[in-house]
């Protein structure tokens, strides 16, 4: 944890992740919060990454404090000159890739898959259009 600042500049973190962005990489330091364990998120890792190929995620290494926690540290290519997706553009995309919006915003169901939060900050577009899920919660239904 003393040589986390070599990963990059400090970015946005949120409730599991703090971030840091270096040159065309954005390195996610997760706490384990959400997930629980190393296994459940490596698992999630591993749906977001057969849904979302274009944000695919990478096991970089691990980090954490002496004797008492341990953190994965995922990278992710990082998506440059974007800008929150609006929730219509959001749900349309979801709909392109064989989602169902569920009765919640950002929450949708394919028959295999229940994802949610996929909202505007987890979801950037970029200045051709393109769009791309960059943070969502997973799990197999």
């Amino acid at each position: 944890m003393d040589n986390v600042l070599d990963l990059g500049t400090p970015g946005p973190s949120g409730n599991e992740n703090d971030t840091y962005v270096s040159n065309d990489i954005i390195y996610k330091v997760n706490n384990l919060l959400n997930s629980g364990s190393i296994l459940r998120l490596f698992d999630k890792v591993r749906m977001h990454n057969t849904i979302f190929p274009d944000t695919f995620y990478q096991f970089h290494a691990f980090t954490g404090f002496d004797g008492r926690t341990i953190m994965p540290i995922l990278k992710q290519d990082l998506v440059k000159n974007a800008k929150p997706t609006p929730q219509i553009a959001i749900d349309t995309y979801m709909a392109a890739i064989g989602f169902n919006r569920n009765n919640s915003v950002g929450h949708y169901s394919n028959g295999s898959y229940l994802v949610w939060d996929v909202i505007p900050r987890n979801v950037l577009v970029d200045r051709d259009g393109d769009i791309f899920v960059v943070d969502a919660e997973i799990k197999r239904i």
